[in-house]
């Protein structure tokens, strides 16, 4: 799926679920990082994604990356957005209203040998939730690569519409998952806010 916001669905209702089990900022950044291969392909001589959206990237690219971002975030950028989100204006209510005003709360987390352990599965289950999402959606199945690399099976290649160029199946569900998922990660960001989660997860976590 080609937006962030749109893979943040699944981390949500997990670490929702299992607030103590689960590092909330692991699994949301690890949904998106492994589109971060859109910085590297014009370095890399064989298509990047393959890497970034297989089992194998999960470990040696997705978790070691998203700790280290992570880390990045609570720290300094998420506390950031959270006095940004503090100002006056339409779009900065708009923030208030999802909750991005809560983020100061991560400066909370302790970096201990505990956050590494969950932060490391977290970013597992997190990069795991993407690639499946992403399965029906996209041309080739990188799951195992590099040992293997599908096409996805030809029904899913059928075309669906041609407007100025063909559109077919996968590339529908695509769309139609973008859209969907959008809208559950933002009733699910709502409801975080409302019902104050990010403080009493980080007053009750540590």
């Amino acid at each position: 799926m080609p937006n962030s916001l749109s893979h943040q669905a699944p981390g949500l209702l997990i670490k929702m679920k299992y607030p103590k089990r689960i590092d909330g900022t692991s699994i949301c950044l690890s949904a998106f990082v492994p589109d971060l291969n859109v910085f590297f392909e014009p370095f890399m001589p064989f298509p990047f994604r393959h890497v970034t959206h297989s089992l194998l990237g999960l470990l040696i690219w997705g978790a070691p990356i998203t700790i280290l971002l992570t880390i990045i975030f609570s720290k300094y950028i998420g506390p950031r957005i959270s006095e940004i989100a503090k100002k006056e204006g339409k779009l900065y209510r708009l923030m208030v209203y999802f909750g991005l005003d809560e983020l100061h709360h991560l400066k909370r987390k302790q970096f201990n040998k505990r956050f590494y352990f969950v932060a490391f599965y977290s970013s597992l289950i997190g990069g795991f939730t993407h690639i499946l999402l992403d399965l029906p959606a996209h041309r080739y199945n990188e799951l195992f690569f590099p040992w293997a690399l599908f096409l996805i099976p030809e029904i899913l290649r059928v075309t669906v519409f041609e407007f100025n160029r063909i559109i077919p199946l996968y590339e529908l569900i695509w769309f139609i998952e973008d859209y969907i998922f959008i809208g559950i990660s933002l009733v699910l960001l709502r409801k975080i806010k409302k019902d104050s989660l990010i403080e009493r997860w980080y007053n009750v976590v540590k």
